[in-house]
């Protein structure tokens, strides 16, 4: 339910007055910098047009909040892929959208990342966003507002503010450590991690792999550590040391996602420390392009 969110008041109350409208379709455009809680905002707006007993908030207990929150709703679909989804994607979603209502009420398109969108899966998104069909509803999620500007003016736009430690329910030390990143925060507050437990700069290479073959929370988390060590030593590490770092990272992954991920990891947790701050951010943008990863992280790593 809407109350059970404790975060974004405003933005909640935004979604009831649209609600309240009784729109026939439309396209909203849902910002802000947690990835996973817009798709939980997006998930309660679909379970919202959708809920057999709504009416100042769903219920999240009938069928279709149900099916609609594990994603196996008729007319739910989610497009998502970090690193774009495909034009053949959206001609899918296009397709599909053509077609009559299977649950008989709204059809619900979410669709992520929309700034990562390449030029002709954004100009088809655009064709089908222009006079989106009667029912329809596409709510497109961002992290940021660098998103094509066509999209944006046929958009309703909402800010989904980040939820603080309080809001959450952790200690600052904690919500820093996972950059407060909801989803994140959750998994470990389901589980019995200890944060004070370390794990060296040295076994980053073991924890990437074991969280690339397993997708284990916890290795995600060992991870983090490995970059907290890195960072906590970097003063008294050698040049060797620095670049073992590097070459464990890119022995045991070449997802350019993950490495951005843990460049991005790393540039948060020094905040204002490092007298190199600007030229990391720099090589951050950097690495958006095609160029050579170990290149890249040699240079940032060094530079730390």
């Amino acid at each position: 339910m809407f109350k059970d969110l404790n975060s974004n008041e405003k933005a909640i109350d935004f979604l009831k007055k649209e609600l309240n409208f009784k729109r026939e379709a439309g396209t909203y455009l849902f910002y802000g910098v947690d990835r996973d809680l817009l798709k939980k905002f997006a998930k309660a707006f679909a379970k919202s047009l959708n809920c057999i007993n709504y009416t100042d908030d769903f219920c999240g207990v009938c069928e279709s909040c149900i099916r609609i929150e594990s994603e196996t709703h008729g007319d739910l679909e989610i497009l998502d892929d970090i690193t774009g989804i495909k034009i053949e994607k959206i001609r899918e979603l296009a397709y599909r959208d053509s077609t009559t209502s299977y649950e008989g009420k709204k059809k619900v398109y979410i669709i992520r990342d929309v700034e990562r969108l390449r030029k002709e899966s954004a100009n088809a998104l655009l064709k089908l966003i222009e006079e989106p069909n009667s029912g329809s509803f596409f709510i497109l999620t961002s992290t940021g507002l660098n998103v094509l500007p066509t999209i944006k003016s046929r958009s309703i736009l909402l800010n989904i503010l980040q939820e603080s430690a309080e809001e959450i329910g952790v200690t600052q030390e904690e919500y820093r450590f996972f950059l407060g990143k909801s989803k994140e925060i959750e998994d470990y507050k389901n589980s019995e991690i200890d944060l004070n437990e370390g794990s060296s700069f040295e076994r980053i290479g073991h924890n990437i792999k074991n969280w690339t073959d397993t997708k284990e929370f916890q290795y995600k988390v060992e991870i983090y550590k490995s970059i907290r060590d890195f960072l906590n030593t970097k003063d008294y590490l050698t040049l060797n040391d620095k670049l073992y770092f590097v070459d464990e990272i890119l022995l045991n992954t070449s997802d350019r996602e993950l490495i951005k991920e843990i460049i991005n990891y790393t540039i948060s947790l020094i905040g204002n420390r490092s007298k190199n701050l600007e030229k990391l951010l720099e090589l951050k943008n950097i690495g958006r392009s095609s160029i050579n990863l170990k290149n890249l992280l040699v240079t940032f790593y060094t530079n730390v």
